[in-house]
Formats: structure tokens, sequence, C-alpha cells
């Protein structure tokens, strides 16, 4: 009888066992990683775009999914932009390499910008509601953090 149980044990554990290694392989292969960009310098959100490129450039960057809060200050980046061919091409590189740049919906209007006259290449889709509370869940969620 001790045999069936164990056998009846087994039978229902090697399943179970697989679907988890299954799970952490599914997790292992795709990082996901957040770059926090909220202050007003330029120097370093110029840095931060350069730390992006380079992270994508890695041996780890086509199996990492990166996305950009952009709150505060932080949205320099994306009202320079529309002036700046320099800050448009980094943004584009970026971009093209599948990274979501999240901007913050209390910070639109907190500075009374729009979405369509005010920043570079953003759709509404990009709108989060608030940037902090986006940082926090996918901090939450796992996500790597980088402050540049």
């Amino acid at each position: 009888m001790k045999k069936l149980f164990t056998m009846l044990a087994l039978v229902i554990a090697a399943p179970l066992a697989l679907q988890a290694n299954v799970a952490m392989a599914e997790t292992e292969k795709t990082k996901k990683v957040l770059y926090h960009v909220n202050h007003a310098d330029m120097n370093t959100i110029k840095a931060a775009l350069r730390n992006i490129t380079n992270h994508i450039n890695s041996p780890s960057g086509p199996d990492t999914r990166i996305e950009v809060a952009v709150h505060g200050g932080g949205m320099k980046m994306l009202t320079e932009a529309r002036e700046d061919p320099q800050l448009q091409a980094a943004i584009d590189n970026v971009k093209a390499h599948g990274v979501e740049i999240k901007v913050c919906e209390n910070t639109l209007r907190g500075m009374g910008l729009d979405v369509k006259d005010d920043l570079y290449d953003t759709r509404e889709s990009d709108i989060v509601p608030s940037g902090v509370a986006h940082v926090a869940d996918r901090q939450m969620e796992g996500w790597a953090y980088i402050h540049p």
C-alpha cells in the first residue's frame, strides 16, 4: 500500500515539477528592466539614453524587455526632443529596439503639456496614470530598477 501511495504521489508531482521548470525557464528568458528618468538635467537624460543603448547592445540586450518611466523633470527629455535632432535620434534608436517610454499623466497635467503638441513621438498608449506608481508596480513585479 505504501508503494502505491508513493507511485501515485510521483505520478501527480512529476507534471507539476515540469510546469514549474518551464515557468522558471520562461522567466529566465525574458529579463525586465525599468529605467527611471525624473531629472531635468540634459546631461543626466542623455546619459540615461546612452545607458539604455549600451544595455540594448549588451549580450543580454536581445533577451531584455526595457521600459523607461518618465515623470517630473524627466519630461524635458520628450519636450526638448521636439527641437533636438540628436535627442530625437537617441529616442528613435531605443524605440526601434522595442524600448517603451511610459509617460506620467500627473506630470503632463501638472505641467500643462499636451501629448501631441508638446512631446516628441508620444502616443496616448504611452501614458500611465502615475509615473511613480508605475515605477513601484514594476519593482513589485520583479523588474530590475535603474536610476541613472
